[in-house]
């Protein structure tokens, strides 16, 4: 017998092809463009009527496949015209030309969706077609109605397959997405779902249609087919799970919360899909036929997971990384904007690429991350919200993220900044990037929010601690919180603290005074100074209500506040608040806005302060105490690790713009005590928070979890 098999090379096609011939058929292969194997032709709804009987000739039967597929989330009209040629017009003609050709069978592989999407009024039978809900749906409908029109005026005999989802090797689409899910291990929102759905083992349906190409009893029908019994998502996921050598991660989440998640993001078809049965009942086939599933649920999960492991960019990508030297590591630094990039990670990056390592940078583009790239970094930008609740905005990035991670292979994943951290430990597990390292600047939750909030950010940490390999925290306040609240487990949590280039931060009493002279502030002036985002959260509301006060009792003094509000801040900006002090404080209140000379600006500084609400380790602090300056700074997370009371400095409580007034007198009262704090600060800071030990420790700490990684080939 002499098959021809449109879509030869497809998923379905190329099984198929090659089952027929171990069953010793003889095979013609139609596809659109030609892939060099033998007894193939190219074929497609251009073909003229002399390729198609050239193409049908001494044909016995033909099963087509070929097919424009259904695009989940498509606008139908973007796709109905491709539908109506690929889908019916392309349909008839070959159908017709068969039946000129003297064809005897021609055997059309439809879809379920042609009775809808669910079967809520019980298992779908043949006769509850005729309810398509899209184009592609309603495409494969008329296509059968065609295809029953052609069979009435001809001697050509009939056979329509409708399958449900088809899994198995070289699987797609949302199949081989949620492979690549379970594969992380991410918890998943099912375990309360009870809808159940028929799917079919590509190796069964390959089987089935070479029954209905063969069988006499099969001429004329229509047959819904599908593996042996219907199964409920959790099952599916437990079954993926225990195929990959894992437990099933799955927690519980009301039905209403996901259909509103899938509004939020785009996605409604597909989680209305994944909460509504779609039953098939394939007992007419079973009956007709005597046809029944070679392959079992579980076995071919098993074939479907094992051609997976072999074939995932994950494999690929170890299989890259061993072939590199063994001392060529490859890091991805990930973190929200470009400013972080530059101002905070610059320096990590330097020392790392110091080591021998290729680091590449990624974060939301801007005139920093142009700047860096002018300076020769390697970089690529992916668009990040800093707002948690931009669902749909996060699924993109993640997804941008998990195809630069699959396509450049890195060893290691270096992720800082909450939404930018959380994004990319998701897709970098779903990478499989060896080593993923977080750091935590300072947790998002912190003293002064609502209980009810801070629980809620800590469990989101302790949720995503586990997505990560190790834990860096700059304050040892961090890293002691993240062990008691469980986000990571002891051994893998580090403080690493921060630090500054110590050298490019030295008090230098002939650029002070020129600083001072280009600000416009007199050489005989107590300057006050702020290097800050310009935005509430660093408390300087509270800052410009104190210099307001001090103003009116010192005319010597004056105050600095350097810095600028981003354009990704989402804090509450300060310029009403700044405005109002500006009318009173006249030329003494000096706002340059964004400067990059920060040393030569601390320089001309008598006293710094940073009342912020929260913080993790504040640089700002470091460098002002390099440069011999008494620090007024909030009692806060960082900060009262940083500045030794009584010592080095003074801490108030935060939002208390009279405690603040207070403190910041009392230096301004006394000179002499502020000198000798700003020179105890300096000893303090060149001691501990010199950056080149801080970056050979993460460096060093990085090295030795990769070898180990690496040797347990992990």
């Amino acid at each position: 017998m002499h098959i021809l098999v449109t879509g030869a090379n497809g998923f379905v096609g190329d099984r198929l092809c090659a089952y027929l011939v171990e069953e010793g058929f003889r095979v013609r292969r139609t596809v659109r463009a030609h892939d060099g194997l033998p007894d193939t032709l190219e074929l497609d709804e251009s073909a003229s009527i002399g390729a198609l009987a050239s193409a049908l000739a001494g044909i016995d039967c033909v099963i087509h496949l070929a097919a424009a597929v259904h695009a989940m989330g498509k606008v139908d009209a973007e796709l109905g015209s491709v539908y109506q040629e690929t889908n019916v017009n392309w349909t008839r003609r070959l159908a017709q030309a068969a039946c000129d050709a003297g064809v005897r069978r021609f055997v059309f592989v439809s879809s379920i969706k042609v009775c809808g999407e669910t079967s809520s009024g019980g298992s779908l039978r043949e006769e509850d077609a005729g309810h398509p809900t899209d184009a592609y749906a309603l495409s494969k409908w008329t296509a059968e109605q065609e295809l029953r029109r052609i069979e009435g005026n001809s001697d050509l005999e009939v056979v329509i397959l409708r399958p449900p989802l088809v899994y198995g090797p070289g699987v797609r689409a949302n199949f081989l997405a949620l492979l690549s899910v379970v594969r992380t291990g991410l918890p998943l929102p099912f375990s309360r779902l009870k809808s159940k759905r028929s799917l079919i083992y590509l190796g069964n349906l390959a089987a089935a249609l070479t029954a209905c190409a063969t069988d006499p009893r099969a001429a004329g029908q229509t047959f819904h087919i599908s593996d042996y019994d219907s199964v409920r998502l959790p099952e599916l996921v437990g079954g993926l799970s225990r195929a990959m050598g894992k437990q099933p991660r799955l927690f519980p989440c009301p039905t209403w919360l996901l259909k509103v998640a899938g509004i939020a993001i785009g996605k409604r078809q597909q989680i209305e899909r994944l909460i509504n049965d779609l039953e098939v009942d394939s007992t007419r086939i079973q009956r007709v036929l005597g046809w029944s599933p070679d392959f079992s649920f579980e076995r071919g999960i098993q074939d479907t997971v094992d051609w997976y492991l072999r074939s995932s960019p994950t494999s690929k990508s170890t299989a890259r990384r061993r072939g590199r030297h063994n001392d060529q590591v490859s890091v991805c630094q990930l973190c929200a904007v470009d400013f972080t990039l530059q101002h905070l990670l610059r320096p990590l990056i330097d020392g790392m690429r110091d080591s021998g390592w290729a680091v590449t940078s990624v974060c939301a583009d801007g005139n920093y991350a142009q700047d860096m790239r002018r300076r020769g970094y390697q970089l690529h930008t992916v668009s990040i919200s800093r707002n948690l609740f931009s669902v749909r905005s996060h699924l993109k990035a993640i997804w941008r993220i998990y195809k630069l991670c699959s396509g450049e292979c890195f060893d290691v994943l270096h992720v800082h900044t909450p939404i930018a951290a959380l994004l990319g430990r998701i897709a970098g597990k779903m990478a499989g990037v060896p080593l993923i390292i977080y750091t935590a600047h300072g947790f998002y939750f912190h003293d002064e929010m609502p209980w009810w909030k801070y629980r809620v950010f800590v469990c989101l940490e302790r949720w995503s601690g586990w997505l990560a390999d190790y834990l860096f925290t700059q304050s040892s306040e961090d890293a002691k919180t993240a062990i008691i609240e469980r986000i990571a487990l002891p051994a893998k949590v580090t403080a690493i603290g921060n630090g500054v280039c110590v050298d490019a931060f030295v008090p230098d009493p002939v650029n002070r005074g020129n600083v001072r002279a280009a600000l416009g502030l007199p050489a005989d002036a107590f300057v006050i100074g702020v290097v800050a985002r310009l935005v509430r959260e660093k408390g300087l509301v509270e800052f410009l209500e104190a210099a307001v006060a001090l103003g009116s009792r010192f005319p010597h003094v004056h105050f600095l506040l350097v810095g600028e509000r981003l354009p990704s801040d989402h804090n509450t900006s300060i310029e009403r608040e700044l405005r109002d002090a500006r009318e009173l404080l006249g030329a003494r209140l000096i706002a340059p806005g964004y400067r990059a000379d920060v040393a030569g600006l601390l320089g001309a500084m008598d006293l710094f302060c940073l009342p912020s609400y929260r913080e993790g380790m504040p640089r700002s602090i470091i460098e002002a105490m390099t440069m011999e300056l008494p620090v007024v700074a909030t009692n806060i997370r960082g900060a009262r690790e940083e500045v030794i009371p009584g010592k080095t400095g003074l801490l108030v409580p935060t939002r208390d713009a009279t405690a603040l007034t207070r403190a910041l007198e009392a230096l301004v009262s006394d000179p002499e005590t502020s000198r000798q704090m700003g020179r105890a600060g300096r000893r303090r800071a060149l001691n501990l928070y010199d950056e080149r030990r801080v970056i050979e420790r993460q460096v060093e700490i990085i090295r030795g979890l990769l070898r180990a990684k690496l040797e347990d080939g992990k």
